[in-house]
């Protein structure tokens, strides 16, 4: 997942050179006035935003992000403009992303930019491969793609996501650059593309255009910048769409072959009014992006509060889950955990939240026993930017106080409050609350889904969102689902002189928050029961195992002060279960043939409940989990790019337990 950054020397001049490229980054003459001419002017963004404000989502694709000018010079048009789409989703790929430092340097020579420019680097992430999704002010989008394009591209779940509008190909030099402009990547691109999809790119050289004609666009050369006389445009007819239908790219083919049970329908709803079953983290956060999506959600809680069950505890921990070996289930992790930072730092500029970024250590022995983590392989996985390991003498530096054992650091990780969180999710106008009401059961008629909570009527709405943990099989529709319920026991401890001097977050046997109010939160026993009641016993289990992530006896102070219990709902696999719902009926009758032939082919697309989507099985990772997760489910639901490849939404689809079944004949 670790990626290598950009290698750059600065010319006299000033400009950016790729030393691996050997070529500049841009335009010796005025970079500003060509991104303007070779992109936004002769894919004509302004006359189209203005001319067709309508549409809901425009979606501008690009291959080479580099200094990221392009984006920066459409964004400010977008903000500039009063008529124009309601939202901005800019999808950009780039190989070897340039770090930080180097992008703000770059960004000092383009004074008119300056406020994109800050907005972009505030947010901006240098490292690991994969989506990182961006989400701007003024309703714009930047997911970037860190990684080789072609791969990227192909993992993309094009036939759940809406097609590109508009193409910026701003590579380096065909001639140095070769990869990012030969014909099967162009194929991949008409594939993402619809009929007057439009292209452009300084670059005219002959294969270039052949690229593009062979993968169906209309190439032509229209007048150039500066001393070059000529750049290259590009439009998707109707012919080029017609010659795709039916024939997706053969990656795509093998994938529907061998899982087409996790094949998406594409969502069209009469309107825009969605339920939210559950009022923790899961229900909270995708509340939020609902709304943020121009969504009236209603939330409804049997508890008389948010984030009253097992998001109730006074802190949580927010760290990146690690794994040995590159998964799909290891990539969502990492993104989850990166999504959740840029949230936390975004929400907390503008509100009053709760979240404390002191970094966390995670004792190198305490976990993992079964499969310890090992230091090559994540090396090797993880940039130290998400996490490296301390000695034992460095990693009680950190925590101000001295540790039993070497740590990993998650130096960006930290506590948060999670009944913090969930009120700023929930506090927009757009977003109502029905709490001491639990859903009954649900039904479809016509279009829309009834929601039976209890009152006079049913509530009306065109998408419901399942998110209240093991609570989910109640309902008939997910009555099938292997939602496992975990108990969990928090204590809460008096700090002394010596214990408030930590600073970090402490995870082994058991995780010890810094101060807060007075106390330190211990957090948390494991135990497979449906137990609420508090046990003395765990709560000196507690006390006990806590203490051995110190150095010293009696750091901590023994006696609980108070202590809380929950439950936390987890899969078997430890991976939630995110995605349309499943008719797990009607697949199971479908795929039946699994059962005898655990490498069958199907035809068929997977059965799932129109409207209705499921967000629960977080365990003990929903602050990392829950923020990507739901806006995966708005991205779906609203047509939008999804920021989960294909085979990452397919380790979190609720699907995939009823495959595993029968193809074990259980």
């Amino acid at each position: 997942m670790k990626i290598e950054n950009a290698k750059i020397t600065w010319l006299e001049s000033g400009l950016p050179y790729s030393t691996q490229f050997q070529d500049i980054y841009y335009s010796r003459d005025d970079a500003v006035a060509e991104s303007q001419h070779v992109f936004l002017e002769a894919n004509k963004l302004r006359q189209r935003w203005e001319q067709d404000s309508s549409i809901e989502t425009f979606h501008i694709g690009e291959l080479g992000f580099g200094s990221g000018l392009n984006f920066l010079q459409v964004m400010k048009l977008w903000q500039e403009l009063d008529k124009r789409p309601t939202r901005l989703n800019y999808i950009a790929f780039e190989k070897h992303p340039l770090t930080i430092e180097q992008l703000q340097r770059i960004h000092q020579h383009w004074p008119s930019l300056i406020t994109q420019s800050a907005e972009l680097v505030e947010q901006y992430t240098d490292h690991s491969e994969g989506c990182h999704r961006i989400p701007l002010t003024n309703g714009i989008i930047l997911d970037i793609y860190y990684g080789d394009a072609f791969d990227q591209l192909n993992q993309r779940m094009t036939h759940a996501c809406p097609a590109i509008q508009c193409w910026f190909l701003d590579g380096f030099s065909p001639a140095n650059n070769i990869e990012l402009w030969e014909e099967p990547l162009m194929h991949l691109l008409a594939s993402c593309s619809e009929e007057c999809t439009t292209l452009s790119t300084y670059s005219v050289a002959g294969k270039v255009r052949s690229a593009l004609k062979n993968a169906g666009f209309e190439v032509s050369k229209i007048q150039g910048f500066g001393r070059k006389r000529h750049s290259l445009h590009a439009t998707m007819p109707a012919s080029g769409i017609e010659s795709l239908e039916g024939k997706p790219k053969e990656e795509e083919l093998l994938h529907s072959a061998d899982s087409p049970w996790f094949t998406l329908p594409r969502p069209h709803f009469a309107g825009k009014n969605a339920v939210v079953i559950g009022a923790g983290l899961a229900g909270c956060s995708t509340a939020h992006s609902l709304a943020q999506r121009g969504w009236a959600v209603t939330v409804i809680d049997a508890q008389d509060k948010p984030a009253s069950a097992a998001s109730g505890n006074s802190q949580m921990a927010l760290r990146c889950r690690l794994f040995n070996t590159l998964s799909p289930e290891a990539q969502f992790f990492l993104h989850a955990y990166l999504f959740a930072l840029r949230q936390f730092t975004q929400i907390g500029r503008h509100s009053d939240l709760s979240w404390n970024p002191c970094g966390l250590l995670q004792l190198s022995n305490a976990m993992n026993k079964r499969n310890p983590l090992q230091l090559e392989k994540l090396k090797h996985l993880y940039s130290n930017q998400i996490v490296r390991l301390l000695s034992k003498d460095q990693a009680s530096s950190e925590a101000g106080i001295a540790l039993s054992e070497e740590a990993w650091f998650f130096k960006s990780g930290g506590a948060m409050e999670p009944t913090s969180l969930c009120e700023n999710y929930l506090a927009r106008t757009s977003i109502s609350c029905i709490f001491n009401a639990r859903v009954t059961d649900l039904e479809r008629a016509g279009e829309k889904w009834q929601v039976n909570a209890g009152q006079a009527q049913p509530i009306i709405a065109d998408v419901v969102v399942i998110a209240n943990s093991h609570s989910a099989t109640q309902l008939i529709q997910c009555a099938d689902l292997p939602l496992q319920s975990l108990r969990g026991q928090t204590s809460e401890i008096s700090t002394n002189e010596s214990s408030s001097k930590l600073k970090s977050v402490v995870s082994g046997g058991r995780t010890v928050f810094p101060a807060s109010e007075g106390r330190h939160l211990l957090s948390a026993s494991y135990a497979n029961s449906s137990e609420l009641q508090a046990l003395p016993a765990d709560s000196r289990e507690n006390s006990v195992v806590a203490a051995t992530n110190f150095a010293v006896a009696n750091i901590l102070n023994e006696e609980t002060v108070a202590e809380r219990v929950s439950l936390r709902c987890n899969s078997p696999d430890r991976m939630p279960l995110v995605g349309m719902a499943p008719n797990l009926e009607k697949m199971r009758t479908a795929y039946a043939g699994l059962a005898r032939n655990a490498k069958a082919k199907f035809t068929s697309a997977g059965e799932y409940y129109v409207g209705l989507y499921l967000n629960v099985a977080h365990g003990s990772n929903g602050l990392a989990s829950c923020p990507l997760s739901a806006e995966f489910l708005a991205s779906l639901i609203s047509n939008e790019n999804l920021p989960l490849s294909r085979d990452i939404a397919a380790s979190i689809n609720p699907t995939r337990f009823l495959i595993k079944d029968l193809k074990k004949q259980r």
